[in-house]
């Protein structure tokens, strides 16, 4: 006797890949959450940028002034980040910094399950669908994000894929909401949001409410550059647009700058670097070239990054590639879509295999295990930095600092004796030495840094400075 067995109904199939999305998830959200805490205990992650949004949201969380010791700023003179203010409550349940790392792990991982919905909700069939969606994760840019770790830009990834998704169950104001939220983020999100709401408008029909977006993006870019970032400011002038003194001194002299400069422009976005980052970033998911609509919503933030002086910006390392990678993301989901329609199951499976081989390719580019690692035996820091009181105003060099942020004044070595990536260019450096009362240092670390190893001996001569603990990884002195 025969027995037939029923073909799995649509979605039943799509269950099944979904399962598989979430457990991609998981595995990426476990893995890279193990690695940054591990990371954390050996003692590898830095001040900058780590440390400030610690101490700022620590700050913001006790309902203190969140002026940022640890950069001599105030927290939103930095950045206009004010989606801080809306982590708080991290802090109000559970005031650990692995609390961070974690949280940015799992939000970041949220882009894979976002993605997926919105391939089904275009068609994409459910396996092609997943199958992009878990490469995703593999994305070097996006692992190498996990490695970077907190930044409050990362959290735009989810926010707009949770937009656009929205978008496509025609519910647009919604994405207005989130949109909106995603803007608090950094005061650059609007070079995203604003092709993004004229993209709504456009391509969705949506024409009120991605026109909406749009206004709000542009007013966000504008209030932040023109009065909010001013206005915190200690020398009242925007802090990091000396990284486009080709261009112009301000933000609006800069843009007319580009428009008036072409030829310098294209000078900068064809330099051999830049053009890396683009191969590295795009061709890593190639069905997103088949989304060209898609990818135009990345090249204003990419422009910026490629005019700026400032390297990071177009290294896939860090944390200013996470709106293209947005971009990206969506274009190879709505790339899918059109390969499909076009090319029907055989289509299909030529990308599926595509998709395979470029995440293949990816794991090169990405951090390996040299990049998670640190101090083998952290025992002996972490008993050191134990005689430290939790009020106590310390400074510690770099990967020390970050393990005492918790406090309203701690410093990064050689600061508040030399000044080090401290204020703002124009100021006076004058942050109050006579308050110290610790100074924690890793002396194999500072002996690659003369400027900080020549502060240090200075501070050992002048008297003023007992050792209490003087070991091989740890170097900790109290004010006598």
């Amino acid at each position: 006797m025969t027995v037939l067995t029923p073909k799995l109904t649509t979605t039943s199939r799509r269950t099944r890949w979904a399962l598989i999305v979430w457990a991609g998830t998981a595995l990426f959200a476990g893995l890279h959450s193990a690695l940054i805490v591990s990371r954390f205990h050996r003692f590898g992650v830095y001040t900058f940028d780590f440390g400030i949004f610690d101490q700022g949201l620590w700050l913001l969380s006790r309902f203190e002034d969140p002026f940022v010791t640890l950069r001599g700023l105030n927290l939103f003179a930095d950045h206009s980040s004010y989606i801080m203010v809306l982590l708080t409550p991290l802090y109000w349940l559970w005031a650990d910094p692995r609390v961070l790392l974690v949280f940015t792990v799992v939000a970041l991982a949220a882009a894979a399950p976002l993605l997926f919905a919105i391939g089904t909700r275009l068609g994409v069939r459910p396996g092609l669908a997943a199958l992009i969606s878990v490469a995703f994760l593999a994305h070097p840019a996006l692992r190498w994000a996990a490695w970077d770790n907190f930044h409050p830009e990362y959290l735009v990834m989810p926010l707009v894929l949770g937009a656009t998704l929205f978008v496509l169950q025609d519910r647009p104001w919604w994405a207005v909401g989130l949109s909106a939220l995603a803007l608090t983020a950094k005061e650059d999100v609007a070079l995203l949001i604003v092709p993004f709401g004229a993209w709504v408008a456009w391509r969705h029909r949506h024409v009120a409410a991605g026109t909406v977006i749009a206004v709000l993006g542009a007013t966000a870019f504008l209030a932040n550059f023109l009065v909010l970032l001013p206005f915190f400011s200690p020398t009242d002038a925007v802090l990091y647009t000396g990284r486009y003194t080709e261009y112009g001194s301000s933000a609006l002299g800069i843009m007319a700058g580009v428009v008036t400069q072409p030829g310098a422009v294209l000078s900068d976005v064809t330099r051999p670097d830049a053009l890396r980052y683009l191969r590295d970033m795009v061709l890593l998911a190639p069905a997103g070239l088949a989304a060209p609509a898609v990818l135009v919503l990345g090249v204003p933030i990419t422009l910026a990054n490629m005019l700026s002086t400032h390297f990071y910006q177009i290294d896939i390392r860090y944390h200013y590639t996470i709106y293209l990678l947005t971009v990206i993301g969506l274009a190879a989901m709505f790339g899918a879509a059109r390969l499909q329609h076009r090319f029907g199951l055989r289509g299909a499976r030529a990308l599926g295999i595509v998709v395979v081989a470029a995440a293949l390719l990816g794991l090169g580019p990405g951090p390996g295990r040299a990049a998670w690692g640190g101090i083998e035996d952290g025992g002996e820091i972490e008993a050191a930095l134990a005689l430290i009181g939790p009020d106590d105003a310390v400074a510690a060099e770099s990967t020390l600092a970050v393990h005492l942020a918790h406090r309203q004044v701690v410093y990064r070595f050689p600061n508040p004796f030399r000044e080090l990536d401290y204020g703002a260019p124009d100021l006076a450096y004058d942050p109050p030495v006579e308050d110290l009362e610790w100074i924690a240092i890793d002396p194999q670390r500072i002996t690659n840094f003369a400027y900080a190893a020549e502060a240090l001996e200075a501070v050992r001569r002048s008297g003023e400075w007992t050792t209490v603990v003087d070991a091989d990884r740890i170097l900790l002195l109290r004010r006598r």
